[in-house]
């Protein structure tokens, strides 16, 4: 482990996961704390539903300005600290939300922030694994999916207490604040900041298109379960909100664990296996949960499925950044944009869709989508 602290390199690589873990654990309190605002303010799904579609559309946005224009001018360093900053604006402005309206203007620093840090994280870890060799980008993502689970725990230990909402939302806040300081001081510093020049916007390539409608295809869907879960709980399966954060709980647990794993299962089997076949798998066996209709039984299912779709981003992004004839922070940008360009359609069409077919259709749904999307990127990578 000294390594990660004496290496530059790594060093930069540990700036990228604590501008992952941070956020995500904010963010997993944000989301398990959903059943909770949606009370407080008597908000509709659709209103939720705009909600994530104008954070993703603000996150698209600023992720292709800080893969092409802010990182090479000002760095990662200062671009990770600049994003991390702004996101922690994001809990104070939904704490104070006494309608939708104010509900939905938190997406502005929400998405600003992701935007900023989310591809800057991306390029960073390439760059550290291009630099020493290592497989970094499936322990890049156990930190994001760790910092989710553990903001999902966070806020159970805090609803099963029942502590005043507002103060978590403001110590929220501080760790955010906390996150710029330690950024600061485990990033690249300037002489070994490596990042290219500046890129006009432009198509990306076609075999980074391809993969990055597979990112699209799996944010549109898989995502639906980690951000939809504790409504779909607490208001189709009828659980108390205990249960229904629980089910963020599962999710985080089944990423954190399949993502943390995925460096050594890579090296012990392939990465096809890993992000892939592993995600069929876990498709089906997340289908049968559903259909049992017990929160029980579903809660296994969406830990398993956790696991097994776990791996899937990290192995594509790896697939595309060695196959890539542009700079690594463009790469990087492209495919974030794409990716959450899913994120902007799929569960901002389940806020929609909801009121008409409900909530457990959708998740029936993503389970189809889901898998003839693995199934069509294995082909893709078939002779690779």
């Amino acid at each position: 482990m000294n390594e990660y602290f004496k290496d530059v390199y790594l060093r930069g690589f540990i700036s990228a996961c604590i501008s992952i873990f941070v956020p995500l654990f904010i963010w997993g309190n944000t989301i398990a704390h959903l059943p909770y605002f949606i009370n407080k303010i008597e908000m509709a799904n659709t209103s939720l539903g705009f909600f994530f579609m104008l954070f993703s559309a603000i996150q698209i946005i600023f992720s292709q300005f800080a893969g092409r224009i802010i990182i090479p001018k000002i760095g990662s360093k200062n671009t990770l600290s600049l994003g991390i900053l702004i996101f922690s604006i994001f809990p104070i402005i939904l704490i104070f939300s006494q309608n939708s309206f104010h509900f939905i203007l938190a997406s502005i620093p929400c998405g600003f922030g992701v935007g900023l840090f989310y591809t800057t994280c991306t390029a960073v870890t390439g760059i550290a694994e291009r630099e020493t060799g290592k497989i970094l980008q499936p322990l890049w993502g156990g930190f994001l999916s760790f910092g989710f689970l553990c903001g999902a725990i966070f806020s159970s230990i805090w609803q099963y207490y029942n502590i005043d909402t507002s103060y978590l939302f403001f110590l929220l806040s501080l760790f955010g604040i906390l996150g710029f300081f330690l950024i600061r001081i485990y990033a690249f510093p300037k002489n070994k900041d490596n990042i290219n020049k500046s890129e006009k916007f432009k198509l990306p390539e076609v075999k980074i298109l391809i993969f990055g409608i597979y990112l699209f295809i799996f944010y549109a869907s898989v995502g639906i379960v980690g951000d939809w879960s504790a409504v779909w709980f607490e208001k189709e399966l009828k659980t108390t909100v205990f249960l229904a954060t629980l089910a963020v709980v599962s999710w985080g647990c089944g990423e954190s664990l399949g993502r943390f794993s995925g460096s050594f299962l890579i090296k012990l089997i392939n990465e096809k296996f890993v992000g892939g076949y592993l995600g069929l798998i876990g498709c089906i066996i997340f289908f049968i949960s559903i259909l049992t209709f017990n929160p029980y039984i579903i809660l296994i299912g969406i830990f398993i499925i956790g696991i097994c779709s776990s791996n899937f981003y990290p192995v594509v992004i790896r697939y595309a950044l060695r196959q890539t004839k542009q700079n690594i922070n463009t790469t990087a940008a492209n495919l974030s944009t794409l990716a959450m360009g899913g994120f902007l359609i799929g569960p901002a069409l389940v806020g929609f869709s909801a009121d008409y077919f409900g909530l457990t259709f959708n998740v029936q749904l993503l389970c189809f989508i889901w898998f003839i999307n693995t199934a069509l990127f294995l082909v893709t990578v078939r002779n690779q």
